[in-house]
């Protein structure tokens, strides 16, 4: 579709992905809307760092005591104890909903809080298990942030995509760009789902490590990417490859 009379390709590639990168910039700060935010995605992606960044990021501007944090993680052993001592360093209790009655009677009982933050359990995308999480957070009120691992495979995040219902997140939070080496297969992965990235994390630090980056600047950094050299063939190696022909 690129006008014959275009002189820089490359630039006019870059300005239409930066069209179809959706980063919400008109919307404002995740922290500034307020709300009643899940995060949801596959195990060991950041999804309790990202709590602990957002919810930083929010006490910081707005107070802790408008602020509450819930987990839902009662499957992996310490996870509640990592949440908890964010919110000891934030002064903000850090409530526990083991099914989706206790889950609606801490909505309830925060329902005056003008942020809710609720940690959930990290699943593989494939596990049984993540349709009843998803099924537990499908109270009205609740908004689903997907947590993608930036690092990680297309493949595999297209998966995590399809397994966690992208459709019906209000958005996803990129994670761990500081470790991916191609940001282009999570980027198509957001462009094809038509989902909008609200925030970026690039590393462990809270809430400093944690970005709303322009969709320039996204596509900019995905196209600046260099491919590691040891996927390249050598002439030693292309003449073994041959030789048995």
């Amino acid at each position: 579709a690129m006008p014959h009379e275009v002189s820089d390709e490359m630039g006019w590639a870059a300005s239409v992905l930066e069209r179809n990168v959706l980063t919400g910039e008109v919307d404002g700060a995740l922290e500034d809307q307020g709300g009643v935010y899940a995060m949801v995605g596959a195990t060991g992606v950041g999804k309790t760092t990202s709590t602990a960044k957002i919810a930083a990021a929010f006490a910081a501007k707005y107070g802790a005591g408008n602020l509450g944090l819930i987990t839902l993680d009662a499957y992996r052993l310490g996870a509640h104890e990592q949440l908890r001592a964010y919110g000891r360093i934030l002064g903000v209790p850090v409530h526990t909903a083991h099914d989706r009655a206790s889950l609606e009677d801490l909505l309830e009982l925060l329902a005056a809080k003008k942020m809710v933050l609720i940690d959930t359990a990290g699943m593989a995308q494939r596990d049984s298990r993540t349709r009843e999480l998803l099924e537990m957070l499908s109270h009205r009120a609740i908004r689903k942030l997907l947590v993608v691992n930036a690092a990680a495979q297309g493949e595999t995040i297209e998966d995590v995509m399809i397994s966690y219902r992208a459709a019906a997140c209000s958005g996803v939070v990129l994670s761990k760009i500081d470790e991916a080496v191609k940001l282009g297969p999570a980027l198509d992965a957001v462009i094809r789902h038509k989902q909008r990235i609200v925030g970026v994390a690039n590393g462990q630090r809270v809430p400093e490590d944690w970005h709303r980056l322009s969709s320039q600047a996204l596509v900019q950094r995905a196209l600046r990417a260099q491919a590691n050299p040891s996927w390249k063939l050598d002439a030693a190696e292309v003449s073994l490859v041959f030789a048995g022909h």
